[in-house]
């Protein structure tokens, strides 16, 4: 099994690249229904945006998952950007809190004062399409990401981008790029191999059926290379997890929030 660790040391955000058909959206249903199947809406929240002109994530709206505080389908750089705000937020509402207790990050909160506070995912896919003009929209956007990044893994919040490619103008600063030391990439060309891994990391480019993929969890090293098989999780089978979930968290006793 290849796992996806997120919180520990530098494996806090994630990049994903993957060309038309190579799997990478049945990686991120896989992500997002195992984690809900795992973790309860207290433990983890998700934020998912989709500027893929399709309704990828349309589905977690569907069944109301309860994990989603947001979910953007077909989104638009402004919409994108109001997201990116609401995170940007969160990020000073719990650095004030975690000032009043006395702590620098997430696990202590909760030790210290037995609060709830879950651990954020801000899913991001097609992100490219933040820069896709060079306006203040792709300015803000890019100064707000590069801030989730280098400031997230404290407050627990875990950024993934997904894209169909990195080569070009994805607008995304190199030194972001280079905090987000979880990589994962599918089928792509070698330009984008040695993007998303690492210039004398073309492995990818070898990459010849869908699902088949490389995790590397050490800024795209090739020695940290780790090939696998994204599993198979077909839609209907996906929906049936997600109303459990749903019905799970209606049972259950709501968490102490309070502040």
């Amino acid at each position: 099994l290849q796992m996806l660790r997120l919180g520990k040391g530098v494996a806090q955000h994630a990049l994903i690249a993957g060309k038309t058909g190579s799997g990478k959206s049945t990686l991120l249903h896989v992500l997002v229904t195992n984690l809900a199947l795992w973790y309860s809406p207290d433990e983890v929240e998700f934020y998912l945006v989709d500027f893929k002109k399709g309704v990828e994530f349309k589905a977690y709206a569907t069944h109301s998952l309860p994990h989603a505080r947001a979910v953007a389908v077909d989104a638009d750089g402004e919409f994108g950007l109001s997201v990116l705000q609401r995170i940007d937020a969160e990020l000073t509402r719990r650095g004030d809190l975690f000032r009043k207790a006395g702590v620098q990050d997430l696990a202590s909160y909760r030790d210290a004062t037995a609060k709830v506070m879950p651990r954020t995912l801000l899913i991001i896919d097609e992100f490219q399409e933040f820069f896709s003009e060079d306006d203040k929209l792709a300015q803000d956007a890019g100064v707000l990401l590069d801030r989730l990044v280098r400031q997230g893994r404290a407050f627990g919040v875990h950024v993934l981008l997904g894209s169909q490619t990195i080569g070009g103008t994805s607008g995304l600063a190199r030194s972001t790029i280079g905090q987000m030391a979880v990589r994962i990439a599918l089928q792509t060309s070698e330009a984008d191999s040695q993007l998303i891994l690492g210039d004398n990391n073309s492995a990818a480019r070898l990459l010849t059926r869908p699902g088949e993929a490389i995790y590397n969890d050490q800024g795209g090293l090739v020695e940290g290379n780790s090939p696998f098989q994204i599993a198979w999780l077909p839609d209907p089978q996906r929906d049936q997890f997600l109303d459990q979930v749903t019905q799970l968290a209606s049972s259950s006793p709501a968490p102490d929030n309070s502040q």
